[in-house]
């Protein structure tokens, strides 16, 4: 089974809720965290603790270098409704991906005497974060 390093990942977002993902320039780093709600139902007497599955719940986080055509993140954030997003592990040309609706959550830009100015984009998928592949 292909193993794949991370230089090749991508991430395509949309800026407004009618349009198409475009590939999101400049990324340094993507980031994808799902949790699923646990709710217990340990009974008294019971000698181990046992649980139903909840609700999941899935966010991530774009990390990039800020530059003129870099776009995508900001007009994303500023989007009143939620848009496509698409998170490639070993490229587009992969076929193992997730995809979902997401609402642009937190914008930063950071900027150092000492390095480049940097941008993360945190996002909060809505209504499912599906893996395809």
């Amino acid at each position: 089974m292909p193993k794949y390093h991370g230089r090749n990942g991508a991430v395509l977002l949309a800026v407004n809720n009618a349009g198409s993902a475009s590939s999101v320039a400049n990324l340094s780093a993507w980031s994808l965290t799902i949790e699923q709600a646990l709710a217990e139902t340990t009974s008294l007497g019971d000698t181990f603790s046992s649980f139903v599955a909840g609700i999941k719940n899935a966010t991530g986080s774009l990390n990039g270098f800020f530059a003129n055509d870099a776009d995508i993140p900001f007009d994303a954030f500023d989007s009143a409704e939620a848009v496509s997003c698409y998170l490639y592990p070993g490229g587009v040309g992969v076929a193992k991906y997730w995809y979902g609706q997401v609402f642009a959550s937190n914008m930063a830009v950071e900027d150092s005497v000492s390095g480049a100015v940097t941008f993360t984009t945190d996002i909060q998928f809505t209504g499912g974060c599906t893996r395809v592949g």
